[in-house]
């Protein structure tokens, strides 16, 4: 039996992991700094590429000594990490901070999934926690959403400095959180290395994992992409500043909606035309904000990120179902490590590209990609062993 605390626990955790007060206003403080749109997805491809350097070994380093420790260490780093960013006065300065955020966040991406999953140990109750878990991380989001734009128009180094406070209290929330009892590993640089190799083997054995790697992959890199350009896109279709505390909160509670009622909607359409109606709907959403390009296409961007919610907890369920317990942290960390060298690639493209045609029409552009990927992920969607 699982306890409510602990689900709660973990709740209250990913809500202040959510409640990133910079997140509204990362690529707005970059440009105060004097950075170009190309530096500016150039860095950020840079820091997706940061995360092959920390992803599997913290993944590993969490399947023996305990995903909760990781945890606990990851929200500390990212403590750090906001501190540095926030001070930052340069283009190196920013570059450097980057490298402690990628080690803060890959703290956290394999092990949280997998202490969630190992503790309920059932694939429907794992979905609707995790979705649940999800929309509280976006509820965290969404009311940074309203306090970083504000912050954000006092002093542009606000935004980062307090975000702090909320990273060293998702820490403090985790530690009450009962990890169930594993196997015992005495840790050393040996059997570090034999469970990055053992887990790096079995994500690109399994086929399964490789489908769901591969459209994460997608997911993840448009995801992100996207994340870079759409505060400047909405000023580019006539929203200011100061209407991003209503527009980053809708958007993101929508989000946590989706998350939220992921498992319900899988129940009733069914894992395999759900995948088909949130992949496409994102590339199709994304490339109807391209054409578009007015403020009324703030419904098409709020129809994107409901579909991005929904796919997440999925794609999830997916992967978990194919990984067994003693490695599931190494191997969501090497799918993590994939999604985000394929998001640097992107980024170093569309980095140029936006000086050259704009945020609007890159919107179109990623829609398209995104499309053109769904179609040829689904036909090759490897069948299920049982119904």
């Amino acid at each position: 039996m699982t306890g409510k605390k602990d689900i709660i626990v973990f709740y209250l955790f990913n809500f202040f992991i959510g409640f990133y007060v910079a997140n509204g206003t990362t690529v707005l403080f970059a440009r105060q700094l004097g950075l170009s749109y190309s530096q500016v997805f150039t860095l950020s491809a840079v820091y997706m590429l940061m995360f092959i350097l920390f992803e599997i070994p913290t993944g590993a380093l969490a399947d023996l000594v305990g995903r909760k420790k990781c945890l606990i260490l990851g929200c500390f780093t990212l403590a750090l990490a906001t501190i540095a960013s926030g001070l930052s006065t340069n283009f190196l300065q920013l570059f450097l901070s980057f490298f402690v955020w990628a080690l803060g966040f890959s703290l956290i991406s394999g092990a949280s999934e997998a202490l969630l999953y190992d503790y309920l140990g059932d694939e429907s109750a794992f979905h609707n926690a995790y979705g649940r878990a999800q929309s509280f991380f976006l509820v965290g989001t969404a009311l940074a959403g309203v306090l970083g734009p504000y912050l954000y128009t006092l002093d542009f180094r606000y935004p980062y400095l307090f975000s702090a406070a909320p990273f060293l209290a998702a820490g403090l929330a985790i530690w009450f959180f009962q990890e169930r009892s594993r196997p015992a590993h005495k840790f050393s640089l040996g059997s570090h290395w034999v469970q990055i190799k053992t887990g790096t083997r079995l994500a690109f054995a399994n086929k399964y994992v490789l489908w769901s790697m591969a459209v994460l992959s997608l997911c993840f890199a448009v995801a992100y992409s996207f994340s870079n350009s759409y505060q400047p896109y909405l000023v580019e279709i006539g929203f200011e500043v100061k209407y991003f505390s209503l527009i980053l909160p809708v958007m993101f509670t929508i989000e946590a909606l989706g998350g939220a009622l992921s498992g319900k909607i899988n129940l009733w359409l069914r894992e395999n035309r759900m995948f088909w109606t949130l992949l496409l709907g994102i590339g199709v959403n994304l490339f109807i904000l391209g054409i578009w390009g007015v403020k009324t296409s703030l419904f098409f961007l709020f129809l994107y990120t409901f579909s991005q919610g929904m796919l997440n907890p999925l794609i999830s369920v997916y992967a978990n179902r194919h990984i067994d317990s003693a490695h599931r942290a190494t191997v969501v960390s090497v799918q993590s490590m994939i999604g985000t060298a394929a998001a640097a690639g992107l980024l170093f493209s569309f980095g140029f590209l936006t000086d050259r045609i704009g945020v609007v029409k890159l919107a179109a552009f990623m829609g398209v990609l995104a499309v053109v990927a769904a179609l040829l992920l689904m036909v090759f969607k490897p069948r299920e062993k049982t119904a």
